[in-house]
């Protein structure tokens, strides 16, 4: 239950911050206030042309099921085919799932 609210809840942060409008259920509108204020973002670059969202995911949140939050957290830059190109600028959100590598994101 608890991972379904976190699922939740990033959902709806993910809605709010892209501008995005949608019908919510119950349990998801309660979500909404539960949200924090503000969400951080680290921008990558896709180096490969063959890395794919399930990659990154793993990389990135150590769960390949954090794909489909990438996708919709930059469904402007990705095709529907979800195929990642070499030289690709994505966003990720910082979540609690998210693995501290400074050393690929450039921190110091």
């Amino acid at each position: 239950m608890k991972k379904r609210l976190c699922v939740l809840t990033f959902s709806a942060s993910l809605l709010i911050f892209l501008g995005a409008t949608t019908n919510l259920s119950a349990t998801e509108s309660s979500v909404l206030s539960e949200l924090p204020k503000n969400m951080t973002w680290t921008n990558i670059v896709v180096r490969f042309n063959d890395t794919t969202l399930e990659d990154l995911a793993s990389t990135y949140y150590g769960d390949v099921k954090e794909a489909s939050m990438i996708y919709e957290a930059n469904r402007a830059v990705i095709p529907k085919s979800k195929k990642l190109h070499k030289g690709m600028k994505l966003k990720l959100p910082i979540t609690e799932k998210f693995r501290d590598q400074p050393e690929r994101l450039g921190w110091q």
